[in-house]
């Protein structure tokens, strides 16, 4: 019997004011795509939802991802989370661009 993978839950960020929520959460988000693009490598999905952030308890905005945009995410987080020298998920990159780069080019 296989174990059941673990759903991937996108992160809640809670704000007041949205405009700088990319700053103020800069570490948290690319964790966030970072997980996201390593839960759905390997999925059919199109898109992936990897934040949703709360605006002052009223107002939702999920963050997405789209499958192609993978290679290029992977190597932008890689910049950030070295600047907050998050080596543990530096690593995790690293094996993510492997495993993109070895799976079949779909024409």
């Amino acid at each position: 019997m296989t174990a059941k993978r673990k759903k991937f839950t996108p992160i809640e960020l809670h704000v007041k004011d949205p405009k700088d929520v990319f700053e103020a959460y800069r570490e948290e988000i690319a964790k966030a795509i970072v997980e996201a693009i390593n839960h759905n490598l390997n999925t059919r999905k199109k898109t992936v939802d990897f934040a949703q952030i709360i605006i002052k308890e009223l107002l939702v905005i999920t963050l997405s991802i789209d499958k192609r945009e993978f290679e290029d995410l992977l190597e932008e987080q890689l910049n950030t989370l070295i600047e907050f020298e998050d080596y543990e998920t530096c690593a995790l990159i690293m094996k993510l661009k492997e495993k993109y780069n070895k799976k079949p080019v779909k024409l």
